[in-house]
């Protein structure tokens, strides 16, 4: 039977109504800013090429939570400042520590790392535990929780611009050890042979995640985290989110 002219016409208003608030709905919802810095193996930045499993799984991420999002690449401690300041900005792949903890809001975890002591390649510095560093000078690079972790503890720690600047730095003697994860003093050693020996000493595993300002929608952030609790229920994601343990 034909539909009527009125029911017509109100079946083509509600379907349009459906349309302006869908429309309506993404346009109200900004994209979030994320920053991020350059940490082979989890981020690489190349130019315009952003590659990496962390990249992989905050693209994936973000598509199966539906929420719009821009990416730059700018150095860690700028990153963070950023993300604590501007609303809507979050940065990552950063260590959760008592003391970020209420400052940001936090998409966790998104690597599980472990955190050793390098000394350079072909000088054996022997430790059996953190106290052992004490006497030492250790490099980090600006941003990093760990380097926070080891200053708040009071230990002698010198950081510099970035991680890729670490590995040289320690072999031409501005400093003792040096503090990486793990996976990625790998990566400074396979390019690089003579720059980090085998860890003096791996004290430390911990959460890395994305930590937005605290201003940051919270239907956005209820999304990814429903959206990354799905991921970790896959075994491929989880395995790659916990891909630096044994």
């Amino acid at each position: 039977m034909a539909m009527s002219a009125p029911r017509a016409l109100l079946r083509l208003l509600v379907l349009s109504l459906g349309v302006l608030l869908g429309s309506a709905a993404q346009a109200d919802q900004a994209p979030i800013r994320l920053l991020t810095f350059n940490e082979p193996p989890w981020v690489e930045a190349e130019g315009e090429r952003l590659q990496g499993p962390t990249i992989e799984l905050i693209k994936q991420l973000f598509e199966r939570a539906g929420v719009p999002y821009s990416i730059e690449v700018l150095p860690l401690k700028r990153g963070l400042k950023e993300a604590q300041n501007q609303p809507g900005t979050c940065v990552f792949p950063i260590e959760r520590s008592q003391e970020r903890e209420t400052s940001l809001r936090w998409i966790s975890p998104l690597v599980l790392s472990r955190y050793g002591l390098y000394a350079p390649a072909g000088h054996e510095v022997r430790l059996q535990t953190l106290e052992d560093a004490r006497p030492y000078s250790i490099g980090s690079y600006l941003g990093s929780g760990l380097g926070e972790y080891l200053l708040v503890r009071g230990f002698s720690v010198i950081e510099v611009s970035s991680a890729k600047l670490g590995p040289n730095m320690l072999r031409h003697k501005r400093f003792d050890l040096w503090v990486s994860d793990t996976r990625s003093a790998q990566v400074a050693s396979a390019t690089d042979k003579t720059a980090l020996g085998q860890p003096s000493l791996v004290f430390l595993t911990t959460l890395r995640a994305m930590g937005c300002h605290p201003d940051t929608p919270t239907s956005s952030l209820e999304l990814l985290h429903t959206a990354l609790l799905g991921l970790l229920a896959e075994p491929d994601w989880r395995a790659r989110v916990a891909s630096d343990l044994p």
